[in-house]
């Protein structure tokens, strides 16, 4: 027990003499708010206007004590706090705390600490500047030439060039801007744009910065972000973004339609476009004919944030209809240059023979002056007619007779057949019913010439006067065509 309170007692004697030391303290500075510690000649702490910082006067190594004092702007909002002092190694280490709340009046102004001790001849002092940034008081983000407003939604055209302003208003000193781009896994690169700073038109004590950065964008971007940087001397103050809508037509078009088309039979053919936006609309023409009513549209959102659309043409085609070209035409409702996206196909429309009769009279060059008379049987149809079989009062007519000449059947064009009857020294006095059948692989159709017609048929002219002074031409010509049609 005796060897125990010696111990205490030799400890306690030792600690006051080591306490009983005086000494001065060794460090003076100034901590930050964030915990930076300021303690080089010539610097400058950086505050906002208008906002409060707390700031820290702090002296380390000194026995006992030291005393510390703040020295600040008269013109400066300020809260003092109670100095502490913390023992740590046999020295001290004393803070005293203040809360500041600086105006843009302040800048350059001087913080200074003092530091007064027993074993210091002259105080210990340690001063910073202050750099009082002012945030601007609003950074825009909009389309350059458009409203100068914040806007959340910016609205390009694909694959065109596309100028993009940030703004920055009152700040001071004048904001850096920066761009990004976000790609498709959210990171982006930094974009500098060409900037431009000027006295601020509501304070010219401030600074007014305005960003432009011109981008090609396209499709891929749709949907997402371009955001602007505002910095203060590299310290970001402030965010602003917008998401980008990419106006631009469908990325394809694709027409279906499933079976043939037949004459006056109805059917439904679909025209598809895809990635487009905003929702286009689609049309409907044959050659100039716009079809449009007669279909409907159905739009849908994809995975990309743009717009599919289907349109269902229902057609009647005729036989008029064969060979024309169908359109199926997408369109880019906007505002800007319109464009467009096109399918066509030609209609291959399934019909059965349109039969008609044209008849003239030939009379042979020969002495005797025989008259012959031509049916001429003409039969559209798609497919071709395959055959042609001729019919003389029900009865079918042969080409191996004196009275008949059947000659090959001749084909015209893509859809026209026709077959020539000659018949010879026709019996005019004698009522004969002519029938011309034509037959392809979808069906068959004829036409039919009653003999009585024949009385119908002019002659040609005879006996006509010239009266030169009439006429100026030196040649006159007399045209008369003997031939009619008899239809179906």
């Amino acid at each position: 027990m005796m060897t125990s309170i010696s111990m205490q007692v030799v400890l306690g004697l030792c600690l006051g003499i080591i306490i009983s030391q005086s000494s001065p303290p060794t460090w003076l500075y100034i901590i930050d708010g964030k915990g930076t510690i300021y303690y080089s000649k010539n610097i400058s702490l950086t505050v906002i206007a208008d906002q409060q910082q707390d700031i820290t006067c702090e002296a380390y190594g000194a026995r006992p004590t030291a005393v510390l004092e703040w020295r600040l702007p008269d013109d400066m909002a300020v809260v003092h706090q109670d100095q502490s002092d913390n023992i740590q190694d046999s020295f001290y280490i004393s803070q005293k705390a203040v809360t500041i709340t600086p105006s843009r009046d302040n800048h350059g102004k001087i913080l200074s600490c003092i530091a007064s001790h027993q074993e210091l001849s002259e105080n210990l002092q340690y001063t910073v500047n202050m750099n009082v940034h002012v945030l601007p008081m609003s950074v825009l983000l909009f389309s350059t030439g458009g409203s100068h407003s914040q806007s959340r939604l910016i609205y390009v055209q694909e694959d065109s060039p596309t100028s993009i302003t940030c703004r920055s208003i009152g700040s001071f000193p004048a904001t850096e801007l920066s761009f990004q781009l976000e790609s498709g896994n959210g990171l982006g690169e930094r974009i500098l744009p060409n900037i431009s700073s000027e006295r601020s038109i509501l304070d010219d004590a401030l600074f007014d910065t305005e960003g432009t950065v011109i981008l090609h964008l396209n499709t891929v971007h749709h949907g997402q972000y371009i955001k602007c940087f505002a910095s203060l001397e590299g310290s970001v103050v402030e965010l602003v973004y917008a998401k980008v809508i990419v106006y631009g037509p469908p990325r394809g078009i694709k027409m279906t339609f499933l079976g043939d088309l037949y004459d006056d039979i109805e059917t439904n053919i679909s025209c598809k476009a895809v990635n487009g936006y905003p929702a286009p609309l689609i049309h409907w023409y044959i050659g100039s004919k716009n079809l449009t009513e007669d279909s409907s549209l159905n739009i849908s959102e994809n995975t990309a944030a743009r717009y599919d659309a289907e349109s269902t043409l229902t057609l009647i085609p005729t036989r008029f209809d064969n060979g024309k070209q169908l359109l199926c035409r997408a369109l880019q409702p906007t505002t800007f240059q319109a464009r467009s996206l096109n399918q066509s196909l030609v209609l291959n429309v399934t019909y059965a023979p349109v039969v008609s009769i044209t008849v003239r009279r030939r009379t042979s060059s020969k002495a005797n002056g025989t008259t012959e008379l031509v049916l001429i049987c003409k039969a559209d149809a798609n497919p071709l007619v395959t055959t042609f079989v001729w019919f003389c009062n029900e009865t079918v007519v042969s080409k191996d007779t004196n009275n008949y000449r059947l000659h090959e059947t001749i084909s015209e064009n893509a859809t026209l057949t026709s077959s020539v009857l000659g018949i010879q020294n026709p019996l005019s006095n004698y009522y004969s019913v002519y029938k011309c059948t034509a037959v392809s692989d979808y069906g068959s159709g004829s036409a039919v010439f009653d003999s009585l017609y024949l009385y119908l048929i002019p002659n040609a002219p005879s006996g006509f006067i010239i009266h030169q002074h009439q006429t100026r031409s030196s040649s006159l010509f007399v045209a008369w065509k003997q031939e009619f049609i008899i239809g179906k």
